[in-house]
């Protein structure tokens, strides 16, 4: 009640997001539209391409290694996209990757706030390093306001650049014992 991150963290990875049957699909299970799918760096990969970041076959959304569960080439790909954000000729193409991003974070928390009183969000994660993640959490707050006033008061955290692209290891570090 008093706003602070409790002792608990709740990661929302595998929740389901998009219900759209022909949403994409997670590697880890059965499920398709998945969080993880459009809130992280698999969400920066995939929108890469439409996104003006040029990339080699391999890292096209359709090849079967984006498509895979191992995460290195989507951390190859991300490298490239923030690459694309530093560069003053790709970087308005580019941005339009985190805001997409922003706004899905955004209606996700709305969407969540329906079954979790949810007051404070922990932004983690490699794709929120660099100015994306300034605009990610930008774009979330104005779906917020615009379409979710009363959500509006839902504070965003964010660490160290450091402790973001170690993100599930600070998640893991607060589960509880058994």
């Amino acid at each position: 009640e008093d706003l602070s991150i409790t002792g608990w963290i709740n990661e929302n990875a595998y929740n389901p997001f998009d219900f759209n049957p022909d949403a994409p699909g997670n590697p880890w299970s059965p499920h398709r539209g998945d969080a993880a799918m459009y809130l992280g760096q698999r969400a920066a990969t995939r929108l890469a391409k439409k996104g003006g970041v040029d990339l080699p076959a391999e890292m096209m959304p359709e090849h079967p290694d984006m498509n895979a569960a191992s995460h290195v080439p989507h951390a190859q790909c991300l490298k490239l996209v923030q690459a694309a954000m530093k560069d003053p000729k790709t970087e308005p193409q580019a941005r339009k990757i985190y805001e997409s991003i922003g706004v899905f974070l955004g209606y996700a928390i709305a969407q969540y706030c329906e079954y979790l009183p949810i007051k404070n969000v922990l932004i983690l994660g490699r794709v929120t390093t660099g100015a994306g993640g300034d605009i990610m959490m930008e774009w979330a707050k104005k779906v917020l306001v615009a379409d979710f006033p009363e959500l509006s008061g839902v504070k965003f955290h964010t660490p160290s650049e450091h402790m973001k692209r170690v993100g599930q290891c600070v998640a893991a570090a607060a589960l509880p014992e058994l």
